[in-house]
């Protein structure tokens, strides 16, 4: 059977035996996901990705007032950071755009996807409201128990050959045993990656990349974002609908180090 590893944000190419998809982010929302409570999610925010003459987008999420975690494969020569939005095509009081000042991209990061991580650092503060707010990462490595419930948000594509979601949509996952993740084990990510699916077909589809995985955390009242929404392995004609894919997630707490490390670099 064929395998297509997509990234989720710009166009489908091939690489060697495996289709390599960046999935440009007119994406019309989660795989049989459902609109999320508008405002419910203040740390999402919609990143506008200019290269060369052409515009894509992709996910991200709010840690600090002046720093978004991404998907290093989102990355261009000039972002701008919407937050506080619900509706990305309406505009409403509660939104922030904010220029990014710099793109950090994990140096290591390579087109296999291995380290696809992404700081950015915005031009000036994120005023908090109540419709932006930061989300808090892992403190420490932590594993992320097999079949825990967990969301993941974005405005990526509802199905293969579906449009932009004006709306910010989730859906429910949980985590998968990564050793047991075909994907995570046939790209040497088992220690970098989380492998979280839905029942069924639910999932991420091009244009979630960047998006966080939100999950409890050692008991904790607040979920934290544990993982980056980074590709998909899947059927090569079933793509995002097959529901046997593999849906990897960077491991947040693998870059702690790195994160903190940069975040202090660029004050």
């Amino acid at each position: 059977m064929l395998r297509h590893k997509a990234m989720l944000a710009v166009c489908w190419s091939t690489i060697i035996a495996a289709c390599l998809g960046l999935a440009g982010v007119s994406a019309e929302k989660i795989i049989d996901g459902k609109e999320a409570i508008p405002h419910s999610r203040p740390y999402m925010a919609f990143l506008k990705i200019k290269r060369g003459e052409h515009f894509y987008s992709c996910g991200g999420f709010i840690i600090h007032r002046k720093f978004i975690l991404s998907a290093a494969h989102c990355s261009g020569e000039h972002i701008t950071a919407l937050l506080g939005a619900h509706n990305r095509i309406e505009r409403e009081k509660s939104w922030q755009e904010i220029p990014v000042q710099k793109i950090i991209v994990h140096e290591k990061y390579n087109k296999i996807l291995e380290n696809d991580i992404m700081l950015l650092k915005l031009q000036h503060k994120a005023i908090w409201t109540r419709e932006v707010q930061r989300i808090k990462i892992p403190n420490t490595s932590v594993d992320i128990r097999p079949n825990t419930s967990c969301s993941v948000l974005g405005w990526g594509k509802t199905n293969n050959n579906g449009s932009s979601s004006d709306v910010l949509r989730e859906v429910e996952v949980k985590v998968q045993d990564v050793c047991n993740c075909k994907a995570a084990r046939k790209f040497n990510l088992t220690a970098t990656a989380i492998c979280a699916r839905g029942t069924g077909i639910k999932g991420v589809c091009n244009g979630d990349s960047g998006g966080p995985l939100v999950c409890p955390v050692n008991s904790a009242c607040l979920p934290k974002a544990v993982g980056i929404a980074s590709f998909i392995y899947a059927n090569e004609m079933k793509k995002c609908e097959d529901p046997n894919s593999d849906n990897v997630y960077v491991k947040v707490s693998a870059y702690l180090e790195w994160i903190r490390r940069n975040i202090k670099a660029n004050p």
